[in-house]
């Protein structure tokens, strides 16, 4: 999305609530990635419209998008995972000092490992991991996805990187890329899926699981 109309959408989005704007603040200040604005609009909308009652996240950083979603959905469990100690323990402190410490819960562990041991079904997953993992936790994450429900990934474009094809890519980056392309072929090519990429924030995959 061309820089001027990013900011004019989030020049027009409403403030966000204390804490939100306090973690905002924090990520900026230690370069903690979290949701650009324009992203974090659109899961707030996306979870208020879907009222999922179950969801999983997998990359809880400091707790900012679990936040969101337990304020979008009051009603929902959220399973947030974080590979991180230090993260989990910010991120528990956070959602302790908005009183969401009954809504949320903050698994500590690597993603594939979490993930494989999980049997019970969401009605929506959110992915903003490590990028590179994304299509190393497809299989689970369609595993563990009810059927009518909404899968959504962040950073799919990897600030534009996923443009170019993996040979061109510096070394540092050609293996995410590679991950990241392969994640939204077999995305957008699987049956049980209706998905689309959209230019949110760096990128959103959106899909409604059909069976």
């Amino acid at each position: 999305m061309d820089d001027k109309i990013r900011t004019f959408i989030e020049n027009l989005l409403p403030a966000e609530n204390e804490i939100e704007q306090e973690l905002r603040n924090y990520a900026k200040e230690y370069h903690v990635p979290i949701l650009r604005r324009d992203a974090a609009a659109f899961l707030r909308t996306i979870v208020s419209i879907k009222k999922p009652m179950r969801i999983l996240e997998v990359g809880t950083a400091i707790g900012y998008s679990a936040l969101i979603m337990s304020h979008a959905a009051p009603l929902s469990h959220i399973d947030t995972v974080e590979i991180d100690m230090d993260s989990v323990v910010l991120a528990r402190q956070n959602i302790k000092k908005a009183g969401k410490e009954n809504q949320i819960r903050v698994i500590a562990g690597d993603g594939n490992e979490v993930l494989a041991a999980l049997t019970k079904p969401y009605d929506m997953i959110f992915m903003d991991a490590a990028k590179g993992q994304y299509v190393y936790l497809y299989d689970d994450v369609l595993r563990l996805l009810k059927e009518g429900g909404l899968l959504l990934c962040d950073n799919c474009i990897f600030y534009g990187k996923v443009l170019d094809k993996p040979e061109e890519t510096n070394h540092k980056h050609r293996t995410i890329v590679t991950n990241m392309r392969a994640f939204l072929e077999r995305m957008m090519a699987d049956r049980r899926l209706e998905a689309s990429l959209l230019d949110v924030g760096d990128g959103m995959a959106v899909a409604c699981k059909k069976f």
